[in-house]
């Protein structure tokens, strides 16, 4: 095409998939977060409180399962999206 250089209109738009693997990224980090808080929290109180009945355990994991699985969704989501580069605007130099 005479006089076409560079990308077209719609290439030149953000691609849906980038939105569509972040999204699964966030899936992956919530699922990971939550299961590594979980643990965590429950090792850790009941290395505090003690082990009676697995009282302190439960209560760690009860607050680590939706805490972890919050910090792992915006986490994961976040470093996806902050480490893909969109592809380069121009053309490159001949």
């Amino acid at each position: 095409m005479p006089g076409h250089l560079g990308a077209r209109q719609d290439q030149r738009e953000p691609a849906l998939i980038r939105w569509l693997v972040a999204l699964l990224a966030a899936l992956v980090g919530a699922c990971i977060g939550a299961g590594v808080m979980a643990m965590g929290l429950g090792l850790l109180f009941t290395a505090i409180g003690g082990s009676f009945e697995g009282s302190a355990a439960m209560g760690g994991v009860a607050v680590g399962l939706p805490l972890g699985s919050v910090l792992g969704f915006g986490l994961g989501g976040w470093l996806l999206l902050r480490s893909w580069k969109p592809a380069p605007t121009r053309p490159p130099e001949a």
